[in-house]
C-alpha cells in the first residue's frame, strides 16, 4: 500500500488514522505502520480495507516504492 493512498483516503472521509484503524479493528499502532510502509496488510485485512476504502487488494499488497 502506499502511504498516499490512505491519506487520500482519511483526508476525503475526514477521518484519522485512530477512526479509521477502529473502523478497520487494527490498533492505531498498526496503521501507522501500514501508512508508513513499514507493514504491510495480511491479505484478510488487504481486502477489508479494499472493501472500505475501494483501494484494490493488490495494491495494499504492494511493497513500499512498488507500483500496481
Amino acid at each position: 500500500m502506499t502511504p498516499k493512498d490512505i491519506d487520500q483516503y482519511i483526508a476525503c472521509k475526514r477521518l484519522n488514522s485512530k477512526q479509521l484503524a477502529q473502523k478497520l479493528g487494527i490498533s492505531e499502532s498498526y496503521m501507522c505502520m501500514l501508512r508508513s510502509g513499514r507493514r504491510r496488510p495480511s491479505p484478510d485485512l488487504a481486502q477489508k480495507i479494499e472493501a472500505m476504502t475501494g483501494i484494490p487488494f493488490k495494491r495494499l499488497l504492494l511493497r513500499k516504492g512498488k507500483s500496481a
